[in-house]
């Protein structure tokens, strides 16, 4: 058995390791598939990102570099007007999140910001002073940590870095800009400064120190004497971006004059992505299943969602120019259960179980008929043995007769009925083998008919009374008034009877009272024969496996009873065929067995 069982388990894992295999593949395929899906809605949000920065700065790209100033020169039919700057009202208003204000870097290094006038203008009474005051303290500051600063360098020496620099930062992640569809890249421009947008600027630049009636600068020995700015083109280059973990700057280069001017605003981080995130994309970190993280390659700054560390990366790219050196990270949060995942799962249980359940049965099946072999041989051996004890016996008594070696006509009497006896045994033998053939092959001719019990107890002791005793046991019978009369196999019964007691007569011999109890038991409607003695009785873990065919209790190397094991598996049959129900119980001392009765016909 040892080895039979190793043989399926090997069977059973060359089976099921495959199939393992190839269902784990699958649901990994579809975990893939799913991920993908996630992937590109990842890239939809990427793009959305950039597309929404690039429009934030196509506008700030069209601004000219006059706005960047308290008060302008603007066009109007007839010439120009002076007026404030679209970029001096207060309190400010932007269409970006966490705005702190514009501002501009001279040459000399001095910041200015559009919500406070300044130079010779700076005396102009203003509301809220204090507060514009307040805005551009808070500039500097930003300034001051992210290190934008004007260095006061002519073009003439910065043209050609400047152009590297930014060739460089955009060609480092064209091919990824390429990848995703969004390349964009502003142009220099350059924009025609009139006259008096060039005094006017000039102005609130502190390059006219005074301005007397008629317009002349009377501080002759600082700068030269310019009275009437000239017409001249401004050059403007693209924005640029720098940051930290709190405030992003944007930041373009104005050449005015071969002069550098630095020109931008200053917005909050956290404040100004998640005006871009949630306000311009409609994605709430809350109702969606992926989180959104920006940082630099090494520190994470602002997350939007639910971040955990068993979240699964889906995407890591960084943002468009000029936040090239920002990396968006996209998490899975809570991965939705993938399209056919039930199916591969349910798939898998269905074919496990049908393995496990197919291999168990036939190595039941297989375990079975080695038993039943082994039972069938065991059978063949008590055969023989029940055959070989009689016919040597048989042999025995007729060769003493034979040989006229008995000279006691007693003797001869004894012998001739002892001969008598153990041929009576064999036919009992020989007919039992033959009832349980044909039990096995259905050929048992059952005829029902209506009778009362007690007339089968009856013929039942007459004929069987004179076998009990002569192997040395009492028999007593006990019947209960019985008026019922069932539909009843006789043969059947008087067969079940004979066997059960033949089984008592053999597991009794050593019993110390010697008795076979016979009892008819009406009970309401229910009618049992009970055959009771007290012998050793059944063990309880094998009371479950005596009405099985060739199971013997004993082994049959060292049993000390004879019997084949078929008769009460023949008991079993006949119940079963003729709708009777027989169970079994220990009486300590002894074996008690019932035999129910089928159900009285009216």
């Amino acid at each position: 058995m040892r080895r039979l069982r190793l043989i399926f388990l090997t069977l059973f894992f060359a089976i099921a390791i495959p199939v393992a295999f190839l269902l784990f593949n699958s649901y990994q395929h579809l975990q893939t598939e799913a991920q993908y899906a996630y992937k590109e809605h990842a890239y939809l949000v990427l793009q959305m990102l950039n597309q929404r920065i690039y429009d934030d700065l196509a506008i700030e790209e069209q601004r000219s570099y006059s706005e960047y100033r308290f008060i302008r020169a603007v066009p109007v039919i007839g010439g120009e007007e002076v007026t404030l700057s679209r970029l001096a009202q207060f309190p400010i208003r932007s269409h970006y999140g966490g705005m702190i204000g514009h501002f501009q870097l001279d040459p000399d290094g001095t910041m200015r910001t559009p919500v406070l006038p300044d130079g010779i203008l700076e005396k102009i009474p203003v509301e809220d002073r204090a507060k514009r005051e307040l805005v551009r303290d808070s500039i500097e500051k930003v300034l001051l940590a992210l290190g934008v600063h004007n260095e006061g360098l002519m073009r003439t020496s910065v043209q050609a870095n400047t152009q590297d620099s930014l060739d460089k930062l955009y060609g480092k992640h064209l091919r990824l800009a390429v990848k995703l569809n969004e390349a964009r890249k502003f142009s220099r421009r350059y924009e025609q400064s009139s006259q008096k947008e060039t005094f006017l600027f000039d102005v609130e630049s502190a390059r006219i120190r005074k301005i007397s009636e008629n317009g002349v600068s009377k501080d002759s020995k600082e700068q030269d004497d310019v009275f009437f700015p000239e017409i001249m083109e401004v050059e403007i280059d693209p924005f640029q971006a720098t940051f930290n973990s709190e405030y992003i700057v944007y930041y373009r280069n104005v050449w005015r004059n071969n002069e550098q001017f630095i020109q931008g605003y200053a917005v909050k981080l956290k404040e100004y992505l998640e005006n871009v995130v949630i306000h311009e994309i409609q994605f709430n970190p809350n109702e969606q299943l992926i989180a959104l993280e920006f940082g630099s390659k090494k520190v994470s700054y602002v997350t939007f969602g639910n971040r955990s560390k068993s979240n699964v990366m889906i995407l890591s790219v960084p943002l468009q120019f000029p936040l090239t050196e920002m990396n968006l990270t996209v998490y899975l949060t809570e991965a939705e259960a993938p399209p056919g995942e039930a199916f591969v799962i349910i798939l898998g249980i269905l074919m496990f179980s049908i393995l496990t359940g197919g291999l168990f049965s036939v190595y039941r099946l297989t375990q079975s008929q080695l038993k039943l072999a082994n039972k069938r041989q065991d059978f063949i051996s008590a055969v023989s043995h029940e055959l070989k004890t009689p016919l040597t016996a048989i042999r025995m008594y007729a060769e003493l007769l034979q040989n006229s070696w008995v000279a006691n006509d007693a003797k001869r009497q004894k012998y001739y009925a002892l001969i008598a006896s153990e041929t009576e045994r064999l036919s009992r033998l020989i007919q039992n083998v033959l009832n349980l053939s044909k039990l096995e092959r259905n050929h048992w001719n059952v005829q029902f008919k209506k009778c009362n019990p007690k007339s089968i107890l009856d013929d039942f002791v007459a004929t069987y009374t004179k076998n009990i005793e002569k192997n040395g046991f009492d028999l007593t019978v006990t019947t209960d008034i019985c008026n019922f009369e069932f539909l009843l196999d006789k043969d059947a019964i008087m067969q079940i009877l004979m066997n059960v007691v033949d089984n008592s007569l053999k597991f009794s011999k050593s019993a110390q009272y010697k008795m076979i109890v016979l009892e008819l038991r009406v009970h309401d409607s229910d009618v049992f024969f009970v055959v009771r003695d007290y012998g050793p009785g059944i063990p309880p873990k094998e009371m479950d496996h005596v009405f099985e065919e060739f199971y013997r209790v004993e082994n049959e190397m060292t049993r000390t009873t004879s019997g084949t094991g078929i008769g009460l598996s023949m008991v079993k049959k006949l119940c079963s065929l003729t709708n009777m129900k027989i169970s079994l119980e220990n009486a300590n001392p002894g074996l008690r067995t019932k035999l129910q009765l089928p159900p009285i016909t009216l």
